[in-house]
């Protein structure tokens, strides 16, 4: 039987897009040092966290709260974010700054569509990165 995924046309760990585990945050207690530490961004689909880490590399954390829908729209608009970030981390050079990032999602993301939410989370990114340029 033909193998399907990722892996069928030879493509192995190496050859992955996806955003490595080590540039994720995961825990907790990561969330709430960005949310008590770092500064805040406002946009209209997302409020940005950021704050400086201590590591050599940047790292993303995102939230989407219930009141965005079921599990499915949560995830869908978690992946988008992460997404949007893992291709805009080296043309912004968000990977150059020591930071984390925390995006909450928020629930009128739930509504829109793709061409709407990639424009403003790029810009809020940008302005995330120009800001800690200029640190």
């Amino acid at each position: 039987m033909p193998v399907k995924g990722p892996l069928a046309a030879g493509a192995g760990a190496s050859d992955s897009q996806a955003l490595p585990k080590e540039k994720r945050l995961a825990k907790r207690r990561e969330f709430l040092r960005v949310y008590e530490t770092g500064r805040k961004l406002f946009s209209r689909y997302c409020v940005v966290f950021f704050a400086a880490n201590g590591l050599t590399y940047s790292r993303v954390g995102v939230t989407a709260t219930k009141k965005s829908g079921k599990a499915n729209v949560r995830n869908r608009l978690k992946r988008w974010t992460r997404e949007i970030y893992r291709h805009q981390r080296g043309p912004l050079g968000l990977d150059a700054f020591a930071i984390d990032i925390v995006v909450n999602v928020k629930p009128n993301a739930a509504q829109t569509a793709w061409g709407q939410f990639s424009p403003d989370l790029q810009r809020t990114l940008q302005r995330v990165a120009s800001e800690s340029a200029a640190r």
